[in-house]
């Protein structure tokens, strides 16, 4: 096959993560290890946590040289069997991987990826291309503090940016299982939507004093477990919203800090997590979440706008930018879905 294009990191720059990206032609893997299935990209979203690759800030990406490739999720078609292969997957079914072997530098920005086999989920045909690149970040994220938590019935979950992607599939997944959540949101406009997916309280941070009002909601106990994933001065008063002994959750975030009220910490037992434990990681939860894909639980929205991967440094300016509230910036590979 030769060559392939990558958009590869060639050095960190914390200022402007586009800058450490550089399209090179790196070479394509032909000699796939035991186990090993190659797959060629179709689709890859730039998330916040991809540009942490970039600023070489995220703990997940460990390459052991640059240049390295980042992508810490996409789509692909299974191109090619390597040795003792063909128990979970034919070729050219539509993939995910969980995960893709990012940490170690090969990630989703480029054209064929070698990945061990038991790492593969096979995308549903009623699944499309948009919402099964979007899988691992987002909803098994979603669908991981679910399970860690197990909110009793009748108590709430909190959870802050309640209006993000993840949020959103958060919601539609709680509601599926009974979950009541209360969500804080700052724009009075986006609370309509989250009542549609089925959020039981919206609270509008800039309007409300956010403590008085979850105490109302859950009769003074506080919620259960709250959720954090922007950092900074928001995550102040979240631990004074949840009850004695309870979590909060943090990831994912956008502020170089944690603010953690001491009283809370000593006196209301209040407990921060980093992260989600490392055992949730299970092939069962991966089905189980693309399942909620199938059936409709889970909608991510489509691209806001797509850049071929030779494009990829325009790319990552754009999802810097932001994109209102829309569906992320992805990086789109042609060449692969045409090919025979």
């Amino acid at each position: 096959m030769g060559k392939q294009l990558a958009a590869a990191i060639t050095k960190y720059n914390d200022e402007d993560p586009s800058a450490s990206i550089q399209v090179i032609h790196k070479d394509v893997p032909t000699e796939l290890k035991e186990g090993e299935v190659l797959v060629r990209m179709m689709l890859r979203p730039i998330n916040p946590s991809d540009m942490f690759c970039m600023r070489g800030r995220y703990g997940g990406f460990a390459p052991k040289q640059l240049p390295a490739v980042p992508g810490l999720e996409g789509l692909g078609i299974v191109n090619k069997l390597g040795p003792n292969t063909g128990s979970r997957v034919e070729e050219g079914q539509r993939v995910v991987a969980v995960p893709w072997p990012t940490a170690g530098g090969e990630g989703t920005y480029q054209q064929y990826v070698a990945v061990p086999e038991k790492d593969l989920v096979v995308v549903p045909s009623n699944v499309d291309d948009d919402m099964a690149a979007q899988f691992l970040i987002n909803p098994v994220t979603a669908y991981g503090f679910l399970e860690v938590i197990q909110v009793p019935k009748g108590e709430y979950l909190l959870q802050q940016a309640a209006n993000s992607v993840l949020g959103k599939e958060l919601i539609s997944m709680a509601q599926r299982q009974g979950t009541k959540t209360i969500n804080l949101v700052r724009r009075h406009e986006v609370v309509h939507e989250l009542k549609q997916l089925g959020a039981e309280e919206v609270i509008v941070t800039t309007d409300e004093d956010v403590t008085a009002r979850v105490m109302q909601i859950t009769n003074g106990k506080g919620a259960w477990a709250s959720i954090n994933p922007i950092g900074g001065e928001a995550s102040r008063y979240l631990p004074s919203c949840t009850r004695q002994g309870g979590k909060v959750h943090v990831f994912s975030l956008f502020k170089e800090e944690v603010i953690v009220p001491m009283f809370d910490l000593h006196f209301r037992q209040i407990q921060w997590l980093e992260n989600l434990p490392s055992d949730q990681a299970r092939q069962e939860v991966f089905t189980k979440v693309m399942g909620f894909f199938a059936d409709g639980t889970i909608k991510p929205p489509h691209a806001s706008v797509k850049y071929s991967l030779d494009k990829a440094v325009e790319a990552v300016k754009k999802a810097m930018d932001g994109v209102g509230g829309q569906g992320k910036v992805m990086l789109e590979d042609k060449f692969a879905q045409n090919e025979e």
